[in-house]
């Protein structure tokens, strides 16, 4: 006849028996995690690249506008400069006003 176990003896029992199962299944799936960590790594790595590729193109094609338009304003100012003057002074009109305007106390 065996001897009746204790509520606490069953429970130690059936614990003892998840965790070594746990462990087992962890010790199984630890190859599967390394090779996921070792994809997503290089995924990551990746896409660093392909951005820090993408702000340098983006960096050159902002200065090659950026120069194209100021040759563009160069040119128009050369050819017409009593005109490029008022365009001026109308665009500044234009600004202070704007700005008198946002300045200006509000009365609800």
């Amino acid at each position: 006849m065996t001897d009746p176990q204790s509520p606490i003896d069953k429970m130690a029992t059936a614990a003892a028996g998840v965790s070594a199962s746990v462990q087992e299944a962890a010790h199984e799936a630890k190859p599967a995690f390394e090779r996921l960590a070792d994809r997503l790594s290089d995924s990551i790595s990746e896409m660093a690249h392909h951005s820090r590729d993408t702000a340098i193109e983006t960096r050159k094609l902002l200065a090659q506008k950026t120069q194209q338009a100021t040759s563009t304003a160069e040119h128009c100012i050369q050819r017409a400069p009593f005109k490029s003057v008022f365009i001026a002074l109308g665009v500044g009109a234009v600004a202070a006003t704007l700005v008198s305007w946002l300045m200006r106390p509000r009365d609800h």
